[in-house]
């Protein structure tokens, strides 16, 4: 199995404080280098750029593709990452949030999941606790529907999700 992600998860992670997720449930995550470029802007959580350039990283960057045509409407490193993915796509997920880049991941038939889904794969490896992990997520600028949190939530063991119901 490969693991590639675009920014916006990395991104998101890092500023909630759980990237270290991804190296604990995967072991590796690849991405493409227009991401790489894209965690290491200006404007990135200083520690998703911190990750992406220390020596044991878990990430490695991979040279962009050649881009589908049919990414044309996405960003560039969405773009790369979905690319990629479709390379790869007999044993790649790749980790989007981008509802344009979802869309096309679903007419591509590519695997895929987005923050709230590795958050609750953490959850579910006892690596985090859920709901904890949400109500950080929601204090930043970061938006997911409550239904999607509640379909999440009712999918995990009791023990797995603790702490009060986050607010819609």
């Amino acid at each position: 199995m490969i693991i590639i992600s675009d920014t916006s998860p990395l991104s998101a992670l890092a500023e909630i404080g759980e990237l270290e997720v991804l190296r604990r449930l995967y072991g590796r995550v690849v991405i493409p280098a227009s991401v790489h470029r894209e965690c290491l802007h200006l404007h990135s959580p200083p520690h998703l750029a911190a990750a992406i350039q220390a020596v044991d990283s878990f990430f490695e960057v991979v040279a962009d593709p050649a881009l589908l045509p049919e990414t044309q409407a996405v960003d560039p490193g969405e773009a790369a990452a979905i690319s990629l993915a479709w390379l790869h796509r007999s044993v790649a997920t790749l980790i989007i949030d981008d509802r344009d880049g979802r869309t096309l991941c679903d007419a591509l038939g590519l695997r895929k999941t987005g923050t709230a889904g590795v958050l609750f794969a953490a959850a579910e490896a006892g690596l985090l606790d859920f709901d904890q992990a949400m109500a950080k997520l929601q204090r930043t600028t970061f938006r997911l529907s409550e239904a999607v949190v509640a379909q999440l939530r009712a999918k995990l063991p009791a023990a797995g999700s603790s702490g009060p119901p986050i607010n819609g």
